[in-house]
């Protein structure tokens, strides 16, 4: 039987966060919108990427900083992709991806950890 200790975490989606140029606009009200997006393709090719729909805006406190925001779900060519926009200064969008888990303990390293 082994006893050593093995690092455990809950079940989870490991996501990592990607700073992205937004093209938005603003209502009469304040409220954000996103239009577009700056993207790569696959070939890393850069390109603009309209945003078909907004299907739901939750503000959403971000774990990972500690930053209060709000969580945008939008529709992209039928595919439903995640946004994140700060709103504390600086603000900023993120575009959420999903990614491994080994992608994710890459991304989330500290300088210096092996």
């Amino acid at each position: 039987m082994n006893n050593q200790l093995t690092k455990h975490r809950p079940t989870e989606e490991f996501t990592i966060r990607i700073p992205i140029k937004m093209i938005q606009s603003t209502d009469e009200k304040g409220n954000v919108l996103p239009l577009f997006f700056h993207w790569q393709d696959s070939d890393g090719i850069p390109m603009v990427v309209k945003i078909n729909r907004i299907v739901s805006v939750t503000q959403q406190h971000e774990r990972k900083s500690g930053t209060v925001g709000d969580r945008y779900e939008v529709e992209v060519d039928g595919k439903r992709e995640i946004f994140y926009y700060t709103k504390l200064q600086p603000r900023k969008w993120f575009k959420i991806v999903p990614v491994s888990e080994e992608e994710y303990d890459e991304y989330y390293r500290m300088p210096g950890e092996g």
